[in-house]
């Protein structure tokens, strides 16, 4: 009796077209993928493939966040909190303590160590690359920072190993004049960009990029943000909504429409407004919607506070005395992500882990 005919192999291009579905979400389903067979380690690491998927996919998935920690005191440890299993990022390799989250977008995260200067770091988490930067011209250690792609017209798909800019709001040695100061990675220097008369410092929150403008939280002092454009070099400030609340935090963060939106909590209403400005012409703060959250999260002791959102999507990051919750405005999806603790501030990492 002739054996059993073994089943015809699936050809190149079928087998692409399966690996394409897999979830971006998922990175360990990449690399399981990879051990079936050497046709299909070859195809996953083919860059032409690996281009194919990140379009195929669209804006990169949220793999986790990254906050300050504090376990000793005042000494601040950052901490990745992944929201995928396993985690494709290793805690140790955040680095050490001393060093504070500012702000994360790319692919990449802006980090400052504690001390008496000013000392800047950009992490590359998926290459695992470091690149400290030079000492700023400030003389002040109130500040605020944003690090961007620097590649104009760029998908922002894969940057990984690109050129970056960071840049960096303080005030000058009066107290009453903002500055911005722009670092090119490609240039390895700085150069002031932007200053307008302001007696306010920026927040260490998350900043908010929308085209060619970024945003940024001033001091709770103040009622505006700070809106500086890339394109003009020009800085401006913005009123926030009239009736806005401090009391449970705010947010500010791009709508999917391009519009400038801002979150906040009142009691237990999450109260969401948006702003066309994509036009010189002034327009006001339009409510978009309310949201219950008694309904959605479980019930906490402590006021629930706004901790961060998910660039480029309708993603919010809330925390109370249960833990971090992400909310879907869209659909009211609620998922816990991380357990109680101090989260001042969340930076939610998004990414392809595709090497």
């Amino acid at each position: 009796m002739a054996p059993p005919r073994q089943p015809p192999e699936l050809v190149a291009d079928i087998v692409g077209e399966i690996l394409l579905l897999l979830p971006p979400a998922d990175p360990a389903s990449l690399v399981r993928a990879s051990l079936v067979c050497k046709l299909w380690r070859r195809l996953l690491s083919n860059p032409a493939f690996r281009r194919r998927y990140r379009a195929f996919h669209g804006a990169p998935p949220l793999l986790g966040f990254l906050h300050d920690h504090y376990a000793h005191g005042a000494v601040a440890e950052p901490r990745f909190v992944p929201t995928v299993a396993p985690s494709p990022i290793p805690q140790p390799a955040l680095g050490c303590r001393d060093w504070s989250v500012i702000d994360c977008r790319h692919g990449r995260v802006l980090f400052d160590i504690f001390g008496y200067r000013v000392s800047l770091v950009v992490w590359d988490a998926v290459t695992g690359g470091r690149h400290f930067l030079p000492d700023p011209p400030i003389s002040r250690l109130l500040y605020g920072a944003a690090v961007i792609c620097a590649v104009r017209g760029c998908d922002h798909l894969d940057c990984h190993g690109g050129p970056f800019l960071v840049l960096l709001t303080a005030l000058d040695v009066t107290g009453s004049v903002m500055q911005v100061q722009m670092y090119s990675s490609a240039a390895g220097a700085w150069k002031l960009s932007a200053h307008q008369d302001l007696r306010h410092h920026v927040a260490r929150k998350p900043s908010t990029l929308i085209g060619d403008d970024i945003y940024f939280r001033l001091d709770s002092a103040s009622t505006a943000l700070l809106r500086y454009d890339l394109g003009k070099n020009r800085l401006s400030t913005i009123d926030a909504p009239a009736s806005h609340s401090y009391e449970g935090g705010f947010a500010i963060m791009p709508m999917v429409d391009g519009s400038l939106g801002f979150a906040d909590i009142r009691g237990s209403e999450l109260c969401l407004w948006s702003k066309n400005v994509d036009t010189e012409v002034s327009a006001g703060w339009e409510q978009r919607a309310v949201i219950e959250l008694e309904t959605l999260i479980p019930e906490s002791f402590n006021q629930a506070y706004v901790v961060g959102f998910e660039e480029g999507g309708d993603v919010m990051f809330v925390s109370n005395d249960v833990g971090v919750f992400t909310i879907e405005l869209n659909s009211g999806r609620v998922e816990k992500i991380s357990e109680p603790g101090h989260y001042d501030a969340v930076f939610p990492f998004m990414s392809y882990y595709t090497k």
